[in-house]
């Protein structure tokens, strides 16, 4: 709903006191769930579409990444593995000097050391003036990067705290509640 690619059922979204729509895509960097980019694209291919689409693109800062990575920039999203498209898709994200990042299950279905890369990455190159948003269900792997834990369950608020809040108040790590919150 956040960008615009659901119509909330009820209630408002605003950001930066805008309602969703052209004026707020400007401001949002958003990685979604699954990839989106086309298979067939090479990966200097998608720079040059993010680089044109998106005034707040740091094409030089994607070639870094792919580069500290090995990844080809001749290569084709086909060619890749999961763990390199979503590292792929990551990067072009994180390379926006947005106010606004919304990752939507970053670390899901990829191997350990991707994890750790993917993470890294997004606490080291993200616009430091802006927000990061991160939904998961892998609270253990994330836990040490979060500053708050929002929680909804059934589309409702459970819960909006900090970490050292959690942590002090209830006595437990995110992780260890997040498990009592949803247990089945």
């Amino acid at each position: 709903m956040s960008n615009g690619l659901l119509t909330p059922t009820k209630g408002e979204i605003l950001i930066d006191g805008k309602k969703v729509g052209v004026e707020t895509k400007s401001i949002v960097s958003y990685l979604p769930e699954r990839t989106y980019l086309n298979d067939w694209m090479k990966v200097k291919e998608m720079v040059g579409f993010f680089d044109d689409f998106y005034e707040d693109f740091d094409a030089q800062c994607a070639y870094k990444m792919f580069e500290r990575l090995n990844i080809n920039i001749n290569d084709k999203l086909k060619t890749m593995s999961k763990g390199t498209k979503e590292k792929v898709q990551l990067i072009l994200v994180m390379s926006r000097k947005a106010q606004l990042y919304f990752l939507d299950e970053p670390i899901g279905g990829v191997d350990p050391a991707a994890r750790d890369y993917i993470l890294n990455t997004i606490i080291t190159n993200y616009n430091p003036e802006a927000s990061v948003i991160i939904s998961t269900h892998l609270i253990s792997d994330v836990e040490q990067i979060l500053d708050e834990v929002v929680m909804i369950k059934n589309g409702h608020l459970v819960m909006h705290k900090t970490v050292d809040e959690i942590r002090e108040e209830e006595g437990k790590s995110v992780d260890e509640l997040f498990r009592e919150v949803f247990k089945c």
